[in-house]
């Protein structure tokens, strides 16, 4: 398939590889405080950063200068918490945060060892709030906003940052095909097209354009178009599913097949006499009159003439369908136009 060769889309590629590698963790790691199970850490952001305006940096000093998220240290927490924990619950003191020095709080979202991030490059000109939104009224871990592929492209997009794939990603190019493209995708990728899912990893625009799908299904079959589909089958699914034939087919498709091919179904005395069968498969009708299903039939080219006594003004369907003679299916139409 045709992969978009425009620079600009260049980073739309990458995003098929990191659906599982959600940036969410680029900033927020170094707030994140999680347990396992259960919330086992009680913390709030609204009081440190709203109600006590502290900058980021006086619990994260190393967020502005280091690689890695500067998480808080046991004497950067002491200098406050040493006078106020005495009058806490035990679960509620500093303690709980750490692991002797070590602090115990997972990442919220650890990031890949695929993913190339810096945090200091980020932060020396980025606000910490463009990352971290919502952080300032975050008073439970669950309610930590998460970032997304589509926000950190975004943004490059905006900013006029690298998009390249090698920008944020070690081994993925343009060139990598994601997991689910091995095996039987070839068969089966269809159903996630049709699923319509919002996941980034079933976002087929990232890499293809529509015309990448109809340049491919215009000169390959898909695998139920054999001799029988084209034989007895592709009505029924027709009738049931028709947008699902306009993927790839006009109304133009069926008119120039069946104008030449009668369906088996249309033998000697098909629907005879009253012929409403037509309506099961032929409404809406595409183009209005007889002459859209019978345009070489000269026989319907010329109706029969109304009687002297008949008029146009006169309702046609209160006699005939109704104990007068109905020789043809009453599609709705306006008789004069026919019956002069």
């Amino acid at each position: 398939m045709a992969v978009l060769g425009q620079a600009s889309r260049s980073r739309r590629r990458c995003a098929r590889a990191a659906a599982s590698l959600s940036l969410a963790a680029v900033a927020l790691a170094g707030c994140v405080l999680f347990g396992s199970g259960e919330k086992r850490y009680a913390f709030s952001h609204e009081r440190h950063v709203t109600l006590e305006k502290l900058d980021c940096a006086n619990c994260h000093a190393d967020a502005l200068a280091s690689e890695e998220p500067g998480m808080p240290t046991r004497d950067t927490c002491d200098v406050c918490h040493q006078g106020i924990d005495s009058a806490k619950p035990p679960e509620r003191r500093i303690e709980t945060l750490f692991h002797g020095e070590d602090f115990a709080a997972a990442h919220a979202t650890a990031l890949s060892g695929e993913v190339v991030f810096s945090h200091q490059k980020h932060a020396s000109v980025l606000a910490c709030s463009l990352c971290h939104q919502g952080i300032e009224s975050n008073e439970r871990v669950a309610d930590l906003r998460h970032l997304n592929m589509a926000a950190c492209t975004s943004c490059h997009e905006e900013k006029h940052a690298p998009e390249a794939c090698a920008t944020c990603h070690k081994e993925i190019r343009e060139t990598w095909a994601p997991p689910n493209h091995r095996s039987n995708w070839h068969r089966m990728h269809g159903e996630t097209v049709r699923a319509n899912s919002d996941l980034t990893a079933d976002a087929c625009s990232i890499c293809h354009t529509q015309a990448t799908c109809s340049a491919c299904h215009q000169s390959e079959k898909p695998e139920n178009h054999n001799h029988f589909w084209l034989e007895r089958g592709h009505g029924i699914t027709a009738m049931m599913d028709r947008e699902t034939c306009a993927a790839c087919h006009e109304p133009m498709s069926c008119q120039r097949c069946h104008q030449d091919v009668r369906p088996r179904s249309h033998v000697g005395n098909w629907g005879a006499p009253h012929d409403n069968h037509c309506l099961v498969c032929h409404q809406p009708l595409g183009q209005e009159g007889c002459v859209a299903c019978h345009a070489s039939a000269k026989s319907h080219l010329t109706a029969a003439p109304k009687p002297p006594d008949h008029y146009a003004g006169m309702d046609c369907r209160a006699c005939h369908g109704h104990g007068q003679p109905l020789p043809h299916v009453d599609n709705g139409d306006d008789c004069n136009s026919c019956h002069l």
